[in-house]
């Protein structure tokens, strides 16, 4: 019986690592080591359905007849062996064990070279401060903008959102709408939250010890909300879903003193009933309407702020569509696109009517490109340039270019600041640099295979002065 259920795992283990590439369009092994460092509090439990049916249940109907065929009745006891060293070795080999592996016995200068440090003296701000909305909409990629404006959609989904970028700032790798590309470290929420907003990317070490809210969380680093807090403003993140979950509470707690209005936080303020739970936490209808109460609140203090937010209705699998509302389009995630652009459309439009909104500028970002593998493939084509969304609404400066600018997740930290009125030293911080200025991004000095590659291999300084190990 022991061979029965060695063939079982085996067969599970395999399956599971094929099915999480389409199902989370997993990005690189350094994704797989950041979340097993870091709680998982409060995810969809949706995902674990899937998994009984499609990786346990689908296991268990291939495990059976190899059993019974070559171990029972062929007596081929050996068989079990073979069969879970093959699967050990797809499954290593598919989530990109062996390379990574490879990149831990090399060395990258990238941080030695070009990391920009930022002290008390670097960063100089302007005369008059800006407030900052910085809006994260969760997995929002240039892709579903439609052919003619810059995507690959066929469908438009994003009508509100696509004008809004042509009206106002937007740095593209083209003519038309554009984005920024996705590098190892930065493809999941967390990953791409710290990267625009620190420029760098999350890539912890096997021994890098499990988060916890006593343990330090990236010591090193100092953040938007870093800086932004030294110069008196107030720092909020406002998420329909639980902080914990990633690693995010860590680090915007520890990096800003951020006012985390997660899931349970507006429950405790009354905003939710104690037992309301939605997808993720609450949904995108809610969230936006809690922000404008949140930022109504901020604007009548005596300093500026910084309110940050991340929608979550378009996250995959399968997104969230409210029961009874209009459904436009065949896809469910199409849907929630188009219902997180209505959304968009209707906070951007009461904004505009706020005594403060002269005085605020407006970020609007993806957090990382999609991971609903399937849908994207079955949608877009596959050799399509996917990249995230950026737009900059009330900038305090002109860019000099905006297009044909080859930049990563990791320029929007300082491009952010710089749009805010701040003067950077050296045209950037950290691994970023400024999008208004003319300095070369790292992706415009590398490429995008070098740079992937000097992310990916050791560094001394990334690990002791920003991980603090």
């Amino acid at each position: 019986m022991s061979s029965f259920f060695l063939i079982l795992f085996a067969s599970v283990l395999a399956r599971t690592v094929s099915w999480a590439f389409s199902y989370f369009g997993l990005s690189s092994f350094e994704q797989l080591i950041f979340h097993i460092k870091v709680p998982l509090e409060g995810t969809n439990k949706r995902f674990l359905f899937d998994w009984l049916i499609l990786c346990l249940l689908y296991g268990l109907i291939l495990s059976v007849p190899v059993y019974l065929i070559l171990v029972v009745l062929l007596k081929i006891t050996w068989v079990s062996l073979v069969w879970f060293g093959l699967c050990l070795i797809y499954a290593a080999g598919k989530v990109g064990l062996f390379t990574y592996i490879i990149h831990q016995f090399q060395r990258s200068d990238l941080y030695e070279k070009d990391y920009i440090f930022c002290d008390d003296t670097a960063v100089k701000p302007p005369k008059e401060k800006k407030n900052l909305i910085h809006i994260y909409l969760e997995s929002m990629e240039t892709t579903y903008a439609l052919k003619k404006d810059g995507g690959n959609a066929q469908e438009e989904i994003l009508p509100y959102l696509t004008s809004l970028t042509k009206a106002n700032i937007s740095f593209s790798h083209q003519e038309k709408i554009g984005g920024a590309k996705v590098l190892t470290g930065m493809g999941w929420t967390t990953g791409g939250m710290v990267a625009s907003s620190a420029g760098v990317p999350l890539n912890f070490p096997f021994y890098h010890p499990f988060c916890k809210d006593s343990r330090a969380f990236m010591k090193g680093l100092v953040s938007l909300g870093d800086i932004l807090e030294r110069e008196g403003y107030s720092n909020t993140l406002m998420i329909g879903s639980d902080a914990v979950f990633g690693g995010r509470k860590f680090y915007y707690d520890q990096h800003g003193h951020y006012d985390i209005q997660d899931i349970k936080k507006v429950k405790d303020e009354g905003w939710l009933p104690k037992d309301y739970h939605v997808f993720w936490g609450y949904e995108d209808e809610k969230l936006f309407e809690f922000a404008k109460k949140k930022i109504t609140l901020l604007a009548k203090e005596d300093r500026p702020f910084n309110f940050e937010m991340l929608t979550v209705d378009t996250h995959h699998p399968y997104g969230y569509q409210k029961e009874g509302e209009d459904h436009p389009f065949k896809e469910g995630i199409s849907n929630s696109i188009y219902h997180t652009d209505c959304l968009l459309k209707d906070f951007m439009s009461w904004l505009e009517k706020q005594p403060f909104y002269k005085d605020t500028v407006v970020v609007i970002q993806g957090d990382h490109t999609s991971m609903a593998a399937q849908y994207i493939h079955h949608n877009y084509e596959k050799s399509f340039d996917r990249r995230i969304w950026n737009c900059f609404v009330h900038s305090v400066k002109q860019p000099l270019s905006t297009n044909h600018r080859e930049f990563s997740t990791l320029d929007l930290f300082p491009t952010i600041l710089s749009s805010m009125g701040f003067e950077l030293p050296k045209g950037g911080l950290g691994l970023g640099r400024d999008l208004f200025g003319a300095e070369k991004t790292l992706l415009e000095k590398y490429g995008e295979k070098d740079l992937n590659l000097k992310i990916k291999r050791q560094s001394k300084l990334y690990k002791k002065k920003i991980l603090g190990l």
